[in-house]
């Protein structure tokens, strides 16, 4: 049978309350990953000088900079303090 009103149907509320309900397709995208971060150099240089220093004193290397590897013992607390503020900074930001 023909509709022959000048006004479409309105919905009823069963079917107005069915629309709100939108499901996703296993057809649709996926949705993408986060953005893998990058390589924090400020951990990873200290962490590798760190590295170096340990089997270096555990293979009984003698390391003659600066009397007794002072500028190693430098280079190592100057970049954990670098770190230490980088984070500090981090977090200041993200609050």
């Amino acid at each position: 049978m023909a509709d022959y009103s000048e006004f479409p149907t309105t919905p009823t509320g069963w079917q107005e309350r069915q629309w709100q309900e939108v499901q996703s397709l296993a057809t649709e995208d996926r949705p993408e990953p986060p953005p893998q971060r990058g390589v924090d150099l400020v951990a990873l240089v200290p962490g590798l000088l760190f590295v170096l220093l340990a089997v270096a004193a555990l293979a009984g290397v003698d390391l003659a900079f600066l009397t007794g590897g002072g500028l190693i013992w430098i280079l190592v607390i100057g970049a954990g303090l670098a770190l230490l503020v980088q984070e500090l900074r981090r977090a200041r930001h993200r609050s």
